[in-house]
């Protein structure tokens, strides 16, 4: 039996930022269109990075526009047409035309597209969690059947080790990786694989429960940790992203599935969290690293060498000198723990990898 643990939607705006907005420069990318037929799939970031060299700035974009009053109601199938009003761009629903069609009052079935994706953001939160290093040594955890299996499944009761409520419902969870800090080694949380949901059937003593299964994402084993369900924090559906303060030594510390690389639309990790002022909506840049280079004249008659290329000695005598890193991705952070943020990628030329460095969103972003 599949399961889901969804987050309470906020449908309307998280992080009203209008007046920071007001103070950027509306600036058209090279090559924008002078209009667009809505597609399904598409989000608001989508559509503003065909006009815009900063896509964050897509509230002023549709700004006193009569024909798209509420931005946040663009509908697959609609076409949205650039047009000029004082001097700034603008877009609008339809072109204006001297003979318009009036037409009945008719209802959408179809939902109208969100700022970001939030299928990607739900479907990490239905099946991840981070808690503080070590919080799930000291958690209740699942003893076993009465038959012995190592593996339960839904219908069965398990036996619990810990104190439960009788009736409540808990979720299980199998603990994973360690998160660490790339540049100070310091633990910034622990992964957590939901693997289910229990019932509790009767607290036996002290120290053991008997619980139903109530559903389940993976094979439930022995030693899976058992904890309250997570606090259904408001998980936006529409988002005013903005540039996030700046970070030092930030960099992306882990992904939210277990892979190596990210793309668009991918949860990634940034080692930095409430304790370093982030919040969400606040958006960045993922820097690819420049190659190494040893530019040992002496050596080659001044010909440099890419440091994969260098022989033994090289290497051992000396450091490649880092050739600049290049933005080739924007994400924005959509979830805060106090020492690392979940964030999405918006999106990207070139894959994400651990230890990639987090830098100040700019202008000229991917696909500008």
């Amino acid at each position: 039996m599949a399961m889901k643990l969804r987050p309470i939607l906020l449908v309307g705006l998280l992080v009203g930022c209008g007046f920071s907005l007001q103070a950027e420069t509306l600036a058209l990318k090279d090559g924008y269109p002078s209009s667009y037929r809505v597609k399904k799939g598409d989000t608001l970031w989508d559509i503003s990075a065909h006009f815009l060299r900063s896509p964050w700035l897509w509230p002023r974009l549709w700004q006193a526009n009569p024909q798209v009053s509420n931005p946040h109601l663009i509908y697959p199938g609609d076409l949205l047409t650039l047009i000029w009003v004082d001097g700034q761009p603008r877009l609008v629903r339809e072109p204006p035309t001297g003979n318009r069609v009036r037409l009945s009052p008719r209802v959408r079935i179809e939902s109208a597209i969100p700022t970001i994706s939030y299928a990607s953001i739900a479907s990490f939160t239905d099946s991840q969690h981070m808690v503080a290093p070590s919080a799930l040594n000291d958690m209740p955890y699942v003893l076993g059947d009465e038959d012995g299996r190592s593996m339960m499944v839904p219908g069965r009761q398990v036996h619990v080790r810990g104190t439960l409520k009788d009736g409540e419902l808990y979720a299980v969870y199998r603990p994973a990786d360690v998160v660490l800090d790339n540049y100070s080694g310091e633990p910034l949380a622990q992964k957590a694989t939901l693997v289910g949901t229990l019932t509790v059937a009767a607290q036996l003593d002290n120290q053991t429960a008997i619980a139903d299964i109530s559903s389940l994402k993976q094979d439930m084993r022995q030693g899976d940790r058992v904890l309250p369900l997570p606090s259904q924090e408001a998980i936006a559906v529409f988002y005013y992203p903005h540039p996030g303060p700046s970070l030092a030594q930030s960099h992306v510390v882990t992904m939210g599935r277990e892979d190596s690389i990210a793309g668009k639309n991918s949860v990634v990790f940034i080692n930095k969290g409430q304790r370093d002022g982030i919040q969400s909506g606040d958006l960045y840049s993922v820097m690819k690293p420049g190659p190494g280079v040893y530019d040992n004249s002496g050596y080659h008659q001044g010909e440099p060498l890419y440091s994969d290329s260098a022989s033994l000695y090289q290497r051992l005598v000396g450091q490649p000198e880092r050739l600049p890193a290049k933005p080739i991705a924007r994400l924005m952070v959509f979830k805060v723990y106090d020492k690392l943020s979940a964030a999405l990628v918006l999106d990207s030329e070139d894959m994400i990898r651990i230890g990639y460095p987090i830098g100040k969103v700019k202008d000229a972003g991917p696909g500008s």
